[in-house]
C-alpha cells in the first residue's frame, strides 16, 4: 500500500514537472459573413453565463454600422443581437444612436451608453443609455435626453461604461473629462435618484486634466466585479488617450476615497505608473480595460508601439507591476509564435471564472478567444507557444528579481542581462534546457540604479524584456 502511495505522488510531482498554468490562445470568433463590410469591432463585456457581448462602433469609422453581436463559450461565429442602422435607430433625425460608445453587464443584463446623433442634437451632443434585461432586445428600457421620461445626466454624452454588483454604472464624461455615476437598481436609491438618472454631485476631472476639443478623453471604465464600491477603501479604473504623441494627456486612472451612492464625489483620480511607460498611454481611441476578481487590472494596448494585451497588479497602489501578457504573435516588444494574430486589440472581456479571455480586434474583424489552464507541455497538439519570456518580479528591484521562462522543447538556451549600453553585465543561462517552466534568480546587488534589459535566446527565436533596479 505504502508502494502505491509512494507512486502515486511520484507521478503527480513529475507530472507538475511538465505542466503549468499559463494562457494559451484558442482559436477565433467570425462575424457573419454578411456584416463584415460594416463591423468595426469596438468595446466587449462578459455576463454572469460566460456569453461575450462585442460592439460595432461608428467611434472610429464612418462607414461602420452601430450593433451589438453575442457568442457563447463553445460558439465559433458571432450572433447579431442588434443593428441600430438596420432598424432606423442610429444616424438618423429621430434615432437615439449616434455612435456606441460603451458596453457593461450585470448578470445576463446588458447596458449600453452612446451619443444621440448630433444630426438630431445639433448644436449640442447629449447621450443616451439602452438596458436590456437578460440581453433581450424586446424588453428595452430606454434612458437619456430623449427618452420619456427624459431620464437626468445626460445631456452630455458619456464614454464607456461599468455596472457594480449592486447596478451602478460607472462611465466616463466629454463635459471637462469627469466621471459619473447612474442608478440601474429596480427602485429610486437612497439620494431619491430615479432608475436611469445620475447620482447627483460634483465630480472629479481625469488626472490629464479637460480635454481639448473632445479628443482625449476617458475611453473606458473598470470595476472589481466582486467589490463592494459602498466601501470607500475600494478602487476602480478609467483609460484615456492622449491628444497627440507630443501631448499626452493619456493613462490609466486609479478612483478611490468615495462611495457610489452616498459620497460619489468623494472619488479622487490618480495616474497609474509603471516601470516602463506601458501605460502612458498614446492617441489612439481604444484602450479597453476590464479588472478580475483577483484585482488585477487587464489593458488592450491597440497602437503601433504596442499590440499587447497584458495583466497588472496594483496591490501595491498606483504602481503597476505586470504579470500576465496574452500570447500574441504581433506583441511589441515580445512576439510570441503561435499567439494570437491580433494587431488592433481594442478590449479585453473576461469569464467570471477568469479562465477565458475574449480580446476584439479593430482591423482583423475577430474576436481572438484565449484560455487559461494547465497545460502539458509534452502534448504538441494543445501547446499553443514554443518559447515564453515572463517580465521579472518584482519589478522595480532591489537587489535581487526573479525571471522566469518556458520551453516547449529542449532547447539550447542563453539568457543574458545587459544595461542601457548593450554591455552583458550577467549570464543566467548558457547551455541546454529542458521543457517546461525556469525560473533563475538575478542579483544585483554590485549594479547602480537604472534600467537594464533581460534577452533569451532559444535556438532562432529571440525574447527581450526591461526591467528597473531602484536602489
Amino acid at each position: 500500500m505504502r508502494r502505491v502511495i509512494l507512486l502515486s505522488a511520484m507521478m503527480l510531482v513529475s507530472a507538475s514537472m511538465f505542466a503549468q498554468l499559463q494562457w494559451r490562445y484558442s482559436r477565433a470568433l467570425t462575424f457573419p459573413p454578411t456584416d463584415t463590410a460594416f463591423v468595426r469591432p469596438y468595446l466587449c463585456t462578459v455576463t454572469s453565463t460566460g456569453r461575450v457581448y462585442v460592439l460595432s462602433s461608428t467611434v472610429t469609422d464612418a462607414a461602420a454600422h452601430n450593433a451589438i453581436y453575442y457568442a457563447d463559450s463553445n460558439a465559433t461565429t458571432l450572433t447579431r443581437m442588434i443593428d441600430y442602422y438596420v432598424i432606423g435607430a442610429s444616424d438618423t433625425l429621430t434615432g437615439d444612436i449616434g455612435n456606441l460608445r460603451g458596453i457593461a453587464s450585470a448578470g445576463r443584463d446588458i447596458l449600453i451608453n452612446a451619443s444621440v446623433p448630433f444630426r438630431r442634437s445639433a448644436p449640442n451632443t447629449v447621450g443616451m443609455m439602452y438596458y436590456y434585461p437578460n440581453g433581450d432586445t424586446a424588453l428595452v428600457q430606454k434612458y437619456g435626453f430623449y427618452s420619456v421620461p427624459q431620464s437626468a445626466g445626460h445631456g452630455t454624452y458619456h464614454h464607456g461604461i461599468a455596472l457594480t454588483k449592486d447596478t451602478i454604472g460607472f462611465a466616463g464624461l466629454s463635459f471637462n473629462t469627469q466621471i459619473r455615476f447612474y442608478n440601474f437598481k429596480y427602485a429610486p436609491i437612497s439620494t431619491g435618484t430615479a432608475r436611469g438618472s445620475w447620482i447627483n454631485a460634483t465630480y472629479a476631472v481625469e488626472p490629464g486634466g479637460p480635454n481639448t476639443g473632445g479628443f482625449d478623453i476617458v475611453r473606458d471604465c473598470a470595476v472589481n466585479p466582486a467589490s463592494d464600491y459602498n466601501d470607500s477603501t475600494k478602487v476602480w479604473y478609467t483609460s484615456r488617450n492622449s491628444l497627440s504623441s507630443t501631448q499626452v494627456t493619456g493613462g490609466i486612472a486609479q478612483w478611490s476615497r468615495g462611495r457610489q451612492i452616498t459620497n460619489p464625489g468623494g472619488y479622487q483620480g490618480q495616474r497609474v505608473q509603471d516601470a516602463f511607460g506601458l501605460l502612458v498611454l498614446g492617441s489612439s481611441i481604444s484602450y479597453g480595460i476590464t479588472v478580475d476578481r483577483n484585482g488585477l487590472l487587464w489593458v488592450a494596448g491597440n497602437d503601433s508601439t504596442r499590440r499587447w494585451v497584458k495583466a497588472f497588479d496594483l496591490s501595491a497602489g498606483i504602481f503597476a507591476n505586470e504579470v500576465f501578457e496574452l500570447p500574441s504573435s504581433n506583441s511589441i516588444p515580445n512576439p510570441v509564435p503561435g499567439g494570437a494574430p491580433f494587431i488592433n486589440p481594442v478590449d479585453i472581456g473576461l469569464t467570471p471564472n477568469g479562465t477565458i479571455a475574449y480580446v476584439p480586434d479593430a482591423s482583423q474583424k475577430k474576436v481572438y478567444v484565449f484560455k487559461y489552464g494547465t497545460t502539458d507541455v509534452g502534448e504538441s497538439g494543445d501547446r499553443p507557444i514554443d518559447f515564453r519570456l515572463e517580465q521579472n518580479f518584482p519589478n522595480p528591484f532591489n537587489p535581487t528579481t526573479t525571471i522566469s521562462f518556458s520551453l516547449s522543447k529542449a532547447s539550447s538556451v542563453k539568457l543574458v542581462v545587459t544595461n542601457m549600453l548593450g554591455e552583458e553585465v550577467a549570464t543566467l543561462v548558457d547551455g541546454k534546457v529542458e521543457p517546461g517552466k525556469h525560473v533563475k534568480v538575478f542579483d544585483a546587488e554590485k549594479l547602480a540604479s537604472g534600467v537594464y534589459f533581460y534577452r533569451m535566446i532559444a535556438g532562432e527565436v529571440s525574447l527581450a524584456r526591461k526591467m528597473m533596479l531602484v536602489r
